[in-house]
C-alpha cells in the first residue's frame, strides 16, 4: 500500500535512478531505498510536528507562570521533558530493513507493517496537538487543567509506547506479520 510519502519520493527520482530501477535484480533495491527515503521523510515530519508541540507548551508554561498557576508548571514540564525524548528518539530512528548486501532482510509487507506504525505515531500526535489547544484554551480554569495535563501525559506517554512497539518490532521483523502488533489503518 503505497503512501503519498513513497509516491513523492519515486516522483523525485532522478535519471540514474531510473536506469538503476531498470536492471535486473536492482528494482527491489531501489523500490526499498525509495520506501527508506519516504519512512525518513515522515519521521522527521513526526518530530518536527512533536518539536511545535513541546515549543508550544513551553509558551504555556510561561502563561501559567504569570497567570499563578504555579502547581501545574511540574506537570507541564514533564509532558514537555516526555515530548523531546520521544522526538529525539524519532528523528534518529532506525530506517527499519536491511541494505543489499545484508543477510537479513525485511519482506515489503513488514515494511508496509512498519509504516503502519509511523502512520499510526503521526495520528497520535495530531490527537497531542489538539489536547494542547485544550490545555491552551483552559489556561485560568484550574478545575479543568489538571484533567487536560493528565490526559497530556498520557497520550505523551502512549506515543512512547507505540514507538517502544515499533523498535521492537525492527529488532524482530517477525513481530511485524503478527496483524495483533501491527497498528492498522483507520480504514481497515
Amino acid at each position: 500500500m503505497p503512501s503519498k510519502f513513497v509516491e513523492q519520493a519515486k516522483d523525485q527520482m532522478g535519471a540514474i535512478e531510473d536506469l538503476l530501477k531498470g536492471l535486473p535484480g536492482i528494482s527491489g533495491y531501489v523500490d526499498k531505498e525509495l520506501r527508506r527515503d519516504a519512512d525518513k521523510r515522515l519521521r522527521d515530519l513526526i518530530s518536527q510536528q512533536l518539536e511545535e508541540q513541546k515549543e508550544r507548551l513551553l509558551g504555556i508554561q510561561k502563561k501559567l507562570l504569570k497567570g499563578g498557576g504555579l502547581k501545574w508548571l511540574d506537570d507541564v514540564d514533564e509532558a514537555v521533558q516526555k515530548m523531546q525524548n520521544l522526538s529525539d528518539r524519532v528523528r534518529t530512528a532506525s530506517y527499519g530493513y536491511a541494505g543489499l548486501f545484508d543477510a537479513v532482510r525485511v519482506q515489503e509487507d513488514q515494511l508496509d507493517a512498519l509504516h503502519r506504525f509511523d502512520v499510526a505515531l503521526a495520528e497520535q500526535v495530531a490527537a497531542v496537538g489538539d489536547t494542547v489547544n485544550a490545555l491552551e484554551a483552559a489556561l485560568g480554569n484550574n478545575e479543568t487543567l489538571g484533567t487536560i495535563i493528565g490526559h497530556l501525559t498520557e497520550s505523551v506517554a502512549e506515543l512512547n509506547r507505540l514507538f517502544d512497539k515499533r523498535r521492537e518490532a525492527i529488532l524482530s521483523p517477525d513481530l511485524l506479520t503478527d496483524t495483533s502488533f501491527v497498528p492498522s489503518f483507520g480504514d481497515e
